[in-house]
């Protein structure tokens, strides 16, 4: 071989050698950015998460909140309509007798 062709192949030898280098270190840092998005996401779907079940927290107490508030109301009703039926029982079963004696002659068929 001359010593042209010797240096060429020497050469080529060397950019071969350059260009795996450059690869290696771009495959690197492809690994390193995909590893900091990983970090990202795995942080944002936390806070993500984390967001959903302080708001699912938040929901509950309000709607406990409000039931326990119908369930007194309910209460009191129940009181109310005691207090009417001891106080005027007649009055009452008179009512209870007119609506019982409507339903029966709407929902009766001929």
């Amino acid at each position: 071989m001359s010593m042209t062709a010797d240096s060429d192949a020497t050469s080529s030898e060397a950019r071969a050698a350059e260009a795996a280098a450059a690869a290696t270190s771009h495959l690197r840092n492809a690994g390193e950015h995909l590893s900091q998005a990983r970090d990202h996401l795995t942080v944002g779907v936390a806070d993500a998460v984390n967001a959903g079940k302080d708001a699912a927290r938040e929901a509950k107490a309000e709607l406990d909140d409000k039931l326990e508030k119908l369930l007194d109301q309910g209460k009191d009703m129940l009181g109310q309509a005691e207090d009417l039926i001891r106080s005027r029982p007649w009055a009452t079963f008179g009512v209870a007798f007119a609506a019982g004696y409507l339903i029966a002659k709407l929902t009766r068929r001929s």
